[in-house]
């Protein structure tokens, strides 16, 4: 009896950890932290951003768990000019998010998943008003990768690694994608993923303004409640660019950022937490954010 209470406490611990260590993103990297079917959770984050003499990001988000590997979320955001009382307010993007977890190793060190996140332009349009830039893009965009995590110990290390297709200038994102089955056109093009074939999603003009992100991201359970962690950021546009209208100091423009970011959550429970965290940009631009603070919440039902 005693033999099965400590394999039973064993196992606990185990799952507690890795839910702890894994439970929700952190600003600039994703995680494997997977919404149990049938459950909900409610985000709120506030960001406050340095540049341009301050501006002040609200995020309201509400996720549903699908199945036990399949998790979705939608993000609403409202921005406003000034860090404290705003002088103008404007709604930003809204975002859908999709998260499917793989699996992992058989011992369970290793875990990875498949992210899929949407973004709808709902706020003001990044080419077209200076003001917002940074802090709404209002064009499509499809962020793409894998997740993954490792378990060293109380450590967890957690590695994304991401496609972003990006609309240029309202130039018609989901366009490029033929799905009428009654159309040759349809074929030929591959449902727009012909590479080859002008006017496609996959087409080279179309992924010219694209952009590839990696981030690597550490934390620990060794202070549960309090779960502190570290995380960089990195993203690089591969093509140059031939269009003015994409000369503007933005992510997947003129700007390659370099963001070092570190916090720390407090969990209440399992299910609630609030967090802290402070991101520096190593790129030093006008008009792009030098410095971010954040403040969250985060319940599950």
């Amino acid at each position: 009896m005693c033999v099965k209470k400590s394999a039973l406490l064993a196992a606990l611990v185990s799952f507690l950890a890795a839910a702890a260590g894994s439970y929700a993103s952190m600003p600039h990297t994703e995680t494997i932290g997977t919404l149990p079917e049938g459950t909900m959770d409610l985000l709120v984050n506030e960001e406050f951003f340095s540049h341009g003499g301050g501006f002040r990001r609200d995020t309201f988000g509400i996720g549903f768990g699908i199945l036990d590997s399949l998790s979705a979320q939608v993000y609403f955001q409202y921005l406003h000019d000034g860090l404290a009382s705003a002088r103008n307010a404007e709604l930003g993007d809204t975002f859908v998010r999709l998260w499917w977890y793989a699996g992992g190793a058989a011992d369970g060190s290793l875990r990875w998943g498949l992210l899929a996140l949407f973004r709808f332009p709902t706020g003001p349009n990044a080419y077209t008003q200076e003001r917002w830039r940074n802090l709404a893009l209002g064009n499509n965009e499809l962020k793409l990768g894998p997740v993954a995590q490792y378990e060293a110990g109380p450590f967890f290390l957690h590695a994304n690694l991401f496609w972003v297709f990006r609309e240029k200038d309202r130039e018609g994102f989901y366009s490029g994608l033929y799905l009428n089955p009654a159309e040759k056109e349809t074929y030929r093009k591959l449902f727009g993923l012909n590479f080859a074939e002008d006017g496609a999603f996959l087409s080279g003009k179309r992924l010219a303004n694209d952009y590839a992100a990696a981030s690597f991201a550490l934390n620990t359970d060794a202070l549960y409640p309090l779960i502190p962690w570290a995380s960089v950021y990195a993203s690089r546009r591969f093509t140059r660019i031939d269009d003015d209208r994409e000369r503007i100091p933005i992510e997947g423009a003129l700007v390659n950022p370099l963001l070092f970011s570190a916090g720390g959550r407090y969990f209440f429970s399992y299910n609630a937490f609030v967090g802290v965290s402070a991101t520096m940009s190593a790129i030093r631009r006008r008009s792009f954010p030098g410095e971010t603070v954040g403040l969250e919440l985060r319940l599950q039902f």
